[in-house]
């Protein structure tokens, strides 16, 4: 296989060992694991500066492991669509679980609107009972303090006569 069949999804360092071969920047090379479909698991000599796909270091590469056979590469195809499936399963039910969260926080969020308006609906009706309750006291205030000055001037001036009182025996 060359080079270009070895496209690392990602990266499985065993790092770099004392009998790996020396790459062309004179350094020991690195293994590293591809994790691609026709490749899947096989193990490589590269560059130590191999960061990615894109950027390869001095572009060193040799196959530590051989070939799988066909039958090998069928189970790893069928193991990695298997994969596949499920990472995009996984996908769904992230995003039905988000927007079930969405939905919580909404309803959360209503709930929590309708019970603002009825606390402020409740305080404006008790202040309203509070108001009336403070009217009639001073109403009532009035008509006792109306009262007692009333009985006052009936019990201390006299009626017709001058010498007389309201509460004087005739």
């Amino acid at each position: 296989m060359d080079q270009s069949d070895s496209e690392v999804c990602n990266l499985s360092d065993a790092g770099a060992g004392t009998n790996n071969p020396m790459c062309k920047c004179g350094k020991r090379s690195r293994i590293l694991t591809a994790f691609t479909l026709p490749n899947f698991g096989r193990r490589f000599y590269t560059c130590e500066n191999y960061l990615n796909v894109d950027n390869r270091g001095c572009g060193f590469f040799k196959w530590v492991d051989l070939d799988i056979c066909q039958h090998g590469k069928r189970v790893v195809s069928k193991l990695f669509e298997w994969h596949e499936n499920l990472k995009t399963e996984r996908a769904q039910i992230g995003t039905t679980i988000s927007n079930e969260i969405l939905k919580c926080k909404i309803e959360v969020a209503e709930y929590k609107s309708k019970m603002e308006v009825a606390s402020i609906n409740f305080e404006m009706q008790l202040q309203m009972q509070k108001n009336k309750f403070h009217a009639r006291e001073m109403k009532y205030r009035v008509a006792l303090t109306c009262s007692l000055v009333v009985v006052a001037v009936l019990m201390f001036f006299p009626v017709s006569n001058r010498h007389s009182s309201r509460f004087m025996l005739p």
